[in-house]
């Protein structure tokens, strides 16, 4: 690098190669293989940038320090009503708060409260609450609530899905300990039943529905039902399916189940069908079929859960599924026979109301959040 008086001495510092040369003020040269190049280049351009850069240098050195404000969805309080989720308006009302000026417009009118109203108040939130609580299950919504916001709260996101999996599976385990202390400890249940909802052999079946919900967006009640109705609560599980899941593929060793075919169904599947017999449901005439039929086999039970999730998921049919939310009686009136408007999951006409049933027996839907 030469600072130069006339531009001739950069040819006589540097005959080869490349050289750069400077001629104060504005005049920028450079030799490459015996050509030289000039750029001119504006001085109060230049000592614009510096100065620019020099402030916002300094602004960023001398600026205090600001608390991020991290927004999560709000819990559900039992005075909104069990299926309602309450406005920011009504949220920061609950916590007796002034809004802040800089809230976003787009959740105005949405369940989503910023952290930074509730830190000094949600202690006594939480214990006032409780107070209000009149039943175990009443509790059991606060408690589940109160679990969800402060895991969301702690690891700074806005959904359980931003949670990693290891935080999902510290989150469910609280969850399913307060469902199993407060709802179904409190309950006649039978114990194959409690065994089945309880029993961590093979798999914690009420953590892993949990898990599917946040990753796959099925509510947990619904995979739960599913189960227990498939399988008899874990009675008839073969091959770990336990969503009765068909094998497209008929590798699989035939297994009897029973069917509910139309005439033309009955037709189609005459190959498969040991014995029938004719019913009315719904002012329908149905074949009642027993049949032999090859259904999915998984390496584990865990295999099967997710594998059902996956196949909502993936199968078109099941799109309209996912327009309900949580809303597991329209998942239940939807997802069973084709013949009686669902999206064809089961052939059963009662299908959606023994998921219905179950449901409603054992409070799962407590767990569709």
């Amino acid at each position: 690098m030469f600072l130069l008086k006339t531009t001739s001495e950069l040819s006589v510092q540097s005959k080869n190669g490349l050289a750069f040369g400077l001629k104060y003020p504005n005049n920028f040269y450079f030799r490459f293989n015996g050509n030289i190049y000039t750029v001119i280049v504006n001085p109060k351009f230049v000592l614009s940038l510096i100065v620019l850069f020099a402030g916002i240098f300094l602004v960023q050195l001398l600026r205090q320090p600001v608390d991020k404000v991290i927004y999560v969805q709000a819990p559900v309080a039992v005075n909104y009503g069990a299926q309602q989720q309450p406005t920011i308006d009504q949220f920061i009302e609950d916590f007796d708060l002034e809004t802040l000026p800089s809230t976003p417009s787009d959740v105005q009118e949405t369940s989503v409260v910023p952290v930074q109203f509730v830190n000094n108040n949600y202690a006594d939130y939480k214990t006032a609450k409780l107070d209000k609580a009149n039943t175990t299950i009443d509790k059991f919504i606060i408690e589940r609530q109160l679990i969800v916001t402060d895991f969301l709260i702690e690891h700074k996101v806005s959904r359980v899905d931003q949670l990693s999996n290891q935080k999902l599976l510290v989150l469910n385990k609280e969850i399913n300990d307060k469902f199993r202390k407060l709802v179904l400890d409190q309950m006649s249940v039978p114990p194959h039943v409690y065994a089945f909802f309880t029993s961590t052999v093979p798999l914690q079946k009420v953590e892993t529905a949990l898990m599917e919900q946040a990753k796959y967006h099925v509510p947990a009640s619904i995979t739960l039902a599913q189960a227990a109705l498939e399988t008899g609560y874990g009675k008839r599980v073969v091959g770990n399916n336990y969503f009765g899941v068909k094998d497209k593929s008929k590798k699989t060793k035939p297994i009897t189940t029973t069917e509910y075919y139309t005439l033309e169904e009955y037709k189609m599947n005459k190959n498969i069908v040991v014995s029938s017999s004719k019913i009315k449901k719904g002012g329908r005439v149905l074949y009642k079929c027993t049949v032999k039929d090859s259904f999915a086999q998984y390496q584990t039970p865990w295999e099967s859960f997710r594998a059902h999730s996956v196949f909502l998921n993936k199968q078109k049919r099941y799109a309209p599924l996912f327009t309900q939310g949580r809303d597991y009686k329209a998942w239940a009136n939807m997802i069973g026979s084709t013949k009686y408007g669902g999206v064809g999951y089961a052939t059963s006409p009662l299908y959606g109301e023994l998921l219905k049933k179950i449901i409603q027996r054992y409070h799962l839907y407590l767990l569709d959040y």
